[in-house]
C-alpha cells in the first residue's frame, strides 16, 4: 500500500483529518519557499558558487581511451581558490564514449595551473602550480605518484586574495602518457572569470 493508497482510506474516513492534511503541506510548502528566498537573498558570493570549465582536451583513434582537463576557480576561504585535474578515462572502442576509470602507472598523468588576475586592462598570471620551465617555454607540470586515473592540484590562497581584490580565473593543463607519447597537454582549459573581494 502506497502512501497515497493511505492518504485516501484516511480522507474517507474523515473529511476533517482530509482538511488538515491538505493544510500541512501547503503549509510546509510556504515555509520551503520563504526559506528558499530567505537563502537567495542573504547568501554572499562567496556562499554562492565556483567557476570552472572541464573537456575532452585527447583521445585515441577509435576513442577507447580519453583524457579529460578541469579548471575550476572560487572564493575558498575567502581569498580565492584554483583547481585543475587531468582524468584519464577509457571506453569501448568505437562507442565514443570514454565512462570507465583508466588507471595509469605513476608517472604517466600529469597536471598544472596557471592562476590568472585581471589588471583592468589584461590578464597576467598572479600564481602558478605548473612545474619547472622547460627551455621551450613549456611546462612540466606535476605526476602521479601512484596508481590513479586522475591528477589533481588545488590552492586555497587563505583569506586575502594574492594580487589583491578583482577577477580571477584558472588556466588549466592536463597530459597522459600513453603508447611513448606525451597527449593532451597542448589543451589548455579556461576556468572562466570570477570576481574575489579584497
Amino acid at each position: 500500500m502506497t502512501v497515497r493508497s493511505r492518504t485516501a482510506l484516511f480522507c474517507a474516513a474523515s473529511k476533517s483529518l482530509a482538511r488538515r492534511r491538505i493544510r500541512k503541506p501547503i503549509g510546509g510548502f510556504l515555509a520551503f519557499s520563504a526559506a528558499l528566498v530567505l537563502v537567495f537573498t542573504t547568501a554572499t558570493a562567496a556562499q554562492a558558487h565556483y567557476v570552472y570549465q572541464d573537456d575532452e582536451v585527447w583521445s585515441n583513434t577509435d576513442s577507447s581511451k580519453c583524457l579529460y582537463t578541469y579548471a575550476e576557480v572560487s572564493h575558498g576561504s575567502g581569498g580565492g581558490y584554483a583547481k585543475s585535474y587531468a582524468l584519464a578515462s577509457s571506453g569501448i572502442p568505437l562507442s565514443e564514449s570514454c565512462i570507465l576509470v583508466w588507471n595509469r602507472p605513476p608517472g604517466n598523468l600529469k597536471t598544472g595551473w596557471q592562476y590568472y588576475y585581471w589588471d583592468g586592462s589584461q590578464w597576467g598570471i598572479c600564481q602558478q602550480l605548473a612545474g619547472d620551465q622547460n627551455p621551450d617555454g613549456t611546462w612540466t607540470g606535476y605526476t602521479n605518484t601512484t596508481k590513479t586515473s586522475r591528477m589533481e592540484l588545488t590552492y586555497d590562497f587563505g583569506i586575502a586574495p594574492p594580487c589583491g581584490g578583482g577577477y580571477y580565473g584558472t588556466m588549466g593543463a592536463g597530459a597522459v602518457y600513453y603508447g611513448g607519447q606525451w597527449y593532451g597537454n597542448t589543451v589548455s582549459i579556461w576556468s572562466g572569470q570570477h570576481f574575489i573581494e579584497p
